[in-house]
């Protein structure tokens, strides 16, 4: 049984990201690009200054941190790269380059260990299991039952948990310009095994969790609290459709949104967890202006705007072990790198100067890996809204840990009553309660700000909905 559920029975309390609790992190290791041509920067985190010496990269570019090393995926770009290449972050050298396939288009590479890499390849339906120190294949792994009808799951970005490898799965449609298909999932990889975990096996064949959004496009974030990890689906670009989506890599099953789309202003960009009550976002608006936002999943609302440079010229934002956010700005005029202070939002540093503009940030710490868990269950959780706003139905993601009563109820901003949702004993585990945006009489309640409460045995749960024609 692949449930890690028995990997739970024999872990300890220890929960913890693969880095020291003390400050660990040096150094800032910065991507940039004019489209053309692309550079990797290093920079200071204890003088905040951008540091000599530059190595040449792809100009479309990932960048990760294993083992005492920078790996580079050079993507398919104007030029063709599709390789993977290492580099040697004290000299700034190339130590290997393997190819990953001609046209593979790879997207991201994750770690089972110093000899086991995987890459995800954007054109190609087989993950990539390969040997980093040699280039050597290792395997490969079909992800192709995943994919829409063109036959390519369109996979993305990853996120190591354990033995568990979970890879993002956009599921575009080539055929109408990359949009969203009927689904976006998230398929687990036993890294031990290299076989596709099926993580729902009443069904037949196969199945991967199926999120609720669509199109994911950002890493993977990790709340080490709740064990829970987190990622950004933009759904269909200038369309506020989207949001920021719980995922349980304990039980395998998407948990529903922490924040929408709508409440954060924006299309997803890239999301920077800094816990539950103060995190970070960075969202573009129908005219393609980014901002860095700041938002609650306690409350699922944004808390400020905290830098708006206009544009689309904010492609990566991530933090440090020291408190602190650093914000790649690529816009054409005075592009650099910031630093903010999380306790404030205050910034410390920028524009720094790397050169070439920069496009995505990393820290000398284990990229996207999670090293122990322990499980988290709550006794009970009720997502935000989808979508919203909300035209015709709404939809709240409800989960028990165990059968117990539960009402759910809508209320306008008076407090008046207009609707129960839900009333009765509920069985444990996961399920949906829609709302027609009707009232108790059958009539379409009227365009605005409404409060639905959920009482969850003692506990009680609020997400605020916007009701629009």
């Amino acid at each position: 049984m692949y449930r890690l559920r028995s990997l739970a029975l024999i872990l300890l309390s220890i929960l913890a990201v693969s880095r020291p609790a003390a400050s660990a992190d040096s150094r800032a290791f910065v991507l940039t690009s004019d489209y053309f041509s692309g550079g990797l920067r290093r920079v200071s985190l204890d003088t905040r200054t951008v540091l000599p010496g530059e190595a040449s990269v792809s100009e479309d570019a990932v960048l990760r941190w294993y083992d005492g090393l920078i790996y580079v995926v050079n993507r398919t770009g104007p030029i063709s790269h599709d390789n993977i290449q290492i580099i040697d972050p004290a000299t700034l050298t190339t130590l290997h380059q393997f190819s990953t396939g001609a046209g593979s288009n790879p997207q991201d590479i994750a770690f089972a260990s110093p000899t086991k890499a995987y890459v995800t390849r954007y054109e190609l339906a087989d993950l990539l299991v390969m040997n980093p120190t040699d280039g050597a294949t290792i395997t490969t792994i079909s992800l192709a039952a995943f994919a829409d009808a063109d036959g390519i799951p369109e996979m993305a970005r990853m996120i190591r948990v354990e033995r568990w490898l979970f890879v993002a799965l956009q599921r575009l449609d080539r055929a109408h310009s990359f949009a969203p298909t009927e689904s976006s999932l998230v398929a687990v990889i036993d890294t031990e095994a290299d076989t596709v975990v099926d993580v729902d096996p009443a069904l037949p064949g196969k199945q991967a969790i199926v999120l609720q959004g669509k199109n994911p496009v950002t890493t993977f974030g990790f709340d080490r609290a709740t064990t829970r990890l987190l990622i950004g689906c933009a759904g269909v670009f200038r369309t506020l459709d989207g949001g920021i989506e719980w995922i349980d890599p304990v039980n395998f099953r998407a948990l529903g949104v922490a924040i929408t789309e709508a409440a954060l202003g924006g299309d997803i960009g890239d999301v920077a967890w800094n816990g539950p009550d103060h995190s970070y976002a960075i969202v573009n608006d129908a005219s393609f202006n980014a901002s860095l936002v700041s938002w609650s999943a306690t409350s699922g609302t944004k808390l400020a705007t905290v830098f708006s440079p206009g544009d689309f010229s904010l492609p990566d934002c991530e933090l440090d072990d020291r408190g602190e956010l650093y914000v790649c700005d690529n816009k054409f005029t005075a592009p650099g790198l910031f630093a903010f202070s999380t306790p404030n939002d205050q910034v410390l540093a920028g524009p720094l100067d790397t050169g070439l503009a920069p496009v995505q940030v990393t820290f000398d710490r284990v990229s996207d890996q999670v090293t122990s868990v322990t499980p988290f269950e709550p006794e009970a959780a009720f997502s935000a809204a989808w979508p919203n706003p909300a035209r015709a139905e709404a939809r709240f993601g409800l989960s028990l840990a165990r059968a117990g009563e539960v009402r759910i109820e809508a209320f306008d901003v008076s407090g008046r009553r207009v609707r129960t949702l839900a009333r009765g004993e509920r069985p444990a585990g996961s399920s949906e309660v829609a709302w027609d945006l009707r009232d108790e009489q059958g009539r379409r309640v009227e365009p605005g700000l409404y409060l639905v409460r959920a009482r969850l045995g003692d506990s009680v749960r609020s997400r605020r909905i916007v009701v629009v024609r």
